[in-house]
């Protein structure tokens, strides 16, 4: 008789350590409801991480587990992908790791569409090296490393993916559990490179950022939730709503006239420009977006490196947890 996974069967026997607080603990539980929900076992799955708070994860985790150098992450999993094209794996990055070390090992498998899930959590700071700023940190924001505020540009995580030809690309909030969950299981089921971009408040060193989204009385007016194949609106009774114009996006209030019409989100379309503009979209001017932001098929990566030839998808080793040190790769 086969018996249905839960959440506490991917937990593993060490102890949660992240300040009190932090979001991480509710992507941590999102991510095994997640992988109990799965039709998959747990040697078919392996997370890999590298340094910061995020790179954790792999730790609490009862399945295959690596972690690597400052930034090796997103190259290692591509490697692995190759060697054991039926595993599903899955890179968890914090900004400060995922936009500094790691960047061109990322872009590049975004470009190759290397199947392998990118969990991206951003608290816009590097909270493990106690403060200072990192490539998604907004200007004015306080640092160790900027105490006057940060004057730099920063990066928009989800467009900079999407320019790079990422084919999933989605972004949720740490606080919005059901809304997380459903998004990992669209990114687990995407065939191709998936980048999940997670917001999350770093109750130590960035707290309150993401606080106009955080709060479910705040988040109508700040907030637009992309559904494919819907109208983008957003407020009470869905009184606003975007339109693309002139290549740029602009604020409408929504009514019988064609003019004033919001645009229907279309996550499937092969041009990632639109998907690019919504994901750059910020508040307090506009409001900013979650759901998918785009979802197309492609060849993956490892399918056309193995084209042509005659070799063989490698077995997959059983996973072997018993006793408190075992660590299942060498």
């Amino acid at each position: 008789m086969i018996t249905q996974n839960q959440p506490t069967d991917f937990a593993s026997e060490q102890e949660v350590r992240w300040c009190p607080g932090c979001g991480d603990f509710a992507i941590l539980a999102q991510i095994k409801k997640m992988l109990a929900d799965m039709p998959l076992l747990r040697e078919e799955q392996v997370f890999l991480s590298g340094i910061g708070c995020a790179s954790r994860m792999p730790n609490y985790l009862s399945t295959y587990g690596f972690r690597g150098l400052h930034g090796g992450a997103v190259s290692a999993g591509m490697g692995l992908k190759l060697a054991q094209p039926n595993l599903t794996v899955w890179i968890v990055l914090g900004d400060g790791e995922g936009f500094g070390a790691a960047t061109q090992h990322l872009l590049h498998a975004c470009r190759r569409n290397v199947d392998i899930k990118v969990l991206f959590i951003n608290n816009e700071i590097r909270g493990l090296s106690r403060g200072q700023e990192s490539a998604t940190t907004r200007p004015g924001t306080l640092t160790a490393t900027c105490p006057e505020g940060s004057s730099d540009n920063p990066w928009h995580p989800c467009a900079l993916t999407l320019a790079a030809g990422a084919t999933f690309v989605a972004r949720s909030l740490d606080v919005d559990v059901d809304h997380l969950g459903t998004i990992l299981q669209r990114a687990s089921a995407h065939k191709g490179f998936a980048f999940v971009e997670i917001l999350q408040n770093c109750k130590v060193y960035n707290d309150l950022v993401f606080d106009n989204l955080a709060t479910q009385h705040d988040r109508p007016e700040h907030l637009v939730y992309l559904e494919h194949g819907k109208p983008m609106v957003y407020g009470a009774q869905s009184r606003q709503g975007i339109k693309f114009e002139n290549a740029s996006v602009s604020l409408v209030q929504p009514n019988h006239a064609a003019s004033t019409a919001p645009a229907i989100h279309d996550e499937a379309c092969e041009s990632p420009f639109a998907a690019q503009m919504l994901a750059a979209l910020e508040n307090p001017d506009f409001p900013e977006c979650i759901g998918v932001f785009r979802a197309v098929t492609r060849i993956c990566h490892h399918e056309s490196f193995y084209r042509g030839t005659n070799t063989p998808n490698p077995e997959i080793p059983k996973l072997d947890l018993e006793g408190p040190d075992s660590f299942p790769l060498e």
